[in-house]
């Protein structure tokens, strides 16, 4: 998946005021260019209001691991008509109402065109 430590959080977020809203938070991130992988973890944060780095640094570990179990993924992607960009497995994902652990998972995924649910499995397990 991808691994952000705290001291990456810190030094991407470090000049911010809070309290700030996850959609504040973003938009922060896309406007001053920060880390790719701050702004994914950014980006799975449940939303809500955020009172320090520290709140949202609470989440770090709940959201770097993130492994998925295959016949549980192949399961919820069972329908997929492949190839399907990283985009349209989420869209997917969320119109199906696939578990949530699933589709925080894909979320995290690299952003690109996937060819088989051998290949999505990959990609979130490596």
């Amino acid at each position: 998946m991808f691994n952000i430590s705290l001291n990456q959080l810190q030094n991407n977020l470090k000049t911010l005021s809070y309290p700030l809203s996850k959609k504040s938070l973003i938009k922060y991130a896309e406007e001053k260019g920060v880390d790719e992988q701050v702004l994914r973890f950014l980006k799975l944060l449940p939303s809500r209001q955020y009172e320090s780095l520290g709140d949202v640094s609470n989440y770090i570990d709940e959201l770097t691991i993130t492994k998925v179990n295959p016949a549980q993924l192949r399961k919820n992607l069972k329908q997929v008509n492949y190839p399907l960009s990283k985009k349209d497995l989420i869209k997917y994902a969320e119109e199906k109402g696939v578990d949530e652990h699933i589709l925080r998972a894909l979320r995290c995924l690299p952003s690109k065109q996937y060819q088989t649910v051998d290949e999505v499995n990959e990609a979130i397990n490596a």
